[in-house]
């Protein structure tokens, strides 16, 4: 992992953009999510899709980052309880 952008706070979320090399020629985006809530640390790992590659890590963490907002904002709109209807809870991440 030789990511090029440093952490960056989005709606009380810290954004880490993790982007990793891939086929040694190509950048997957990738970013890590956190923060502390009700005193519970809370963590989510952002991914594209596999087919979702760039020719540079910083091209990749850009889109990572962009990512990553949008899980945070589609996370604050969702309704009230449906989070556990998903089976996310505060350390899920994927496997």
């Amino acid at each position: 992992m030789a990511t090029t952008m440093s952490a960056i706070e989005h709606r009380g979320w810290l954004i880490d953009p993790r982007s990793y090399e891939a086929d040694g020629n190509r950048w997957c985006p990738r970013a890590l999510v956190s923060r502390v809530d009700r005193g519970r640390f809370c963590t989510h790992d952002v991914r594209a899709l596999l087919s979702v590659t760039f020719d540079t890590a910083m091209d990749a963490d850009v889109y990572a980052i962009e990512m990553a907002k949008t899980w945070i904002e589609d996370r604050d709109y969702r309704p009230v309880g449906q989070s556990a209807a998903f089976g996310i809870t505060p350390f899920s991440t994927p496997s």
